[in-house]
């Protein structure tokens, strides 16, 4: 039977870790002769999302807060729901910023990843070739990546809300607003998939075993320390300081008349 995780004085679960997986990145259409103008090339979507349609990430993100490229106007987008994504037209790559704010019962810190939105495939000829000449307008440029948020000594209530998410059997929402893109979500399902991710998560608990491990290492000596620090204070007594008085000059012996040099008389003529 599985013991109940210990709380600690502030709400914190110890000795325990949670993890959320998530997927982002961008889906980009070179738009060809649908292009309005040659500053709208692509049609491209950046987004945050569930890796499937099992895990509702609504129950752990308060917003997602997307920064573009400073010349898009509202270059800051914020998103308070679901499906957090959004969808630009534009002609040059460049790296957005995406802020991941948690639910405020999480009491946790905004995750902040970076993700830089290709419009052009790897194999591209040359910087000035024409597009159109490898290129399909069908065909996306995507660019995704997985991963998994953790968090250490988790808030009860929040580690309750994690628990949750993974318990969806379908989302009630749509992974993507945008038909086109939906359909070249990545599914991360397969075997080689989750040997990956179980692989990835065994690599994380050994590490944090290893911290836990040399923080109770540490905490062990410096508990020695202070016990020696104790028993050498209480071994070792004050010793009393011997006070130093200072003799007083003996006054000046006054002379007798008979003990005084005899004066030098001046011979007069």
């Amino acid at each position: 039977m599985a013991s109940t995780p210990r709380t600690n004085a502030d709400g914190r679960l110890a000795d325990v870790t949670a993890c959320l997986p998530i997927a982002y990145g961008s889906i980009a259409f070179y738009l060809g002769p649908n292009a309005k103008g040659e500053f709208k090339t692509h049609r491209w979507t950046l987004y945050v999302r569930s890796p499937d349609q099992t895990f509702d990430l609504s129950r752990a993100i308060s917003k997602v807060v997307f920064q573009l490229h400073p010349s898009f106007p509202q270059p800051t987008r914020e998103l308070t729901e679901p499906p957090f994504e959004i969808t630009e037209c534009g002609w040059g790559e460049f790296e957005a910023s995406i802020r991941i704010v948690w639910k405020e019962i999480a009491d946790e810190r905004s995750t902040i990843v970076t993700h830089g939105i290709r419009l052009y495939p790897k194999n591209t000829p040359q910087k000035n070739a024409d597009p159109s000449t490898y290129m399909n307008t069908q065909v996306p440029v995507v660019s995704e990546k997985y991963d998994e948020v953790v968090f250490t000594n988790p808030k009860e209530e929040f580690h309750i809300s994690l628990a949750d998410a993974h318990k969806v059997k379908k989302l009630s929402y749509p992974l993507s607003k945008e038909q086109s893109v939906l359909k070249h979500f990545r599914t991360y399902g397969d075997e080689g998939d989750v040997q990956a991710m179980s692989r990835a998560k065994k690599h994380l608990e050994g590490e944090l075993r290893s911290i836990k491990d040399r923080l109770l290492k540490v905490d062990s000596e410096l508990d020695t320390v202070k016990a020696r620090l104790a028993e050498f204070k209480t071994s070792t007594k004050p010793v009393a300081k011997v006070s130093q008085t200072k003799k007083k000059p003996k006054p000046a012996k006054k002379l007798a008349a008979s003990d005084q040099p005899p004066s030098k008389k001046t011979k007069t003529s």
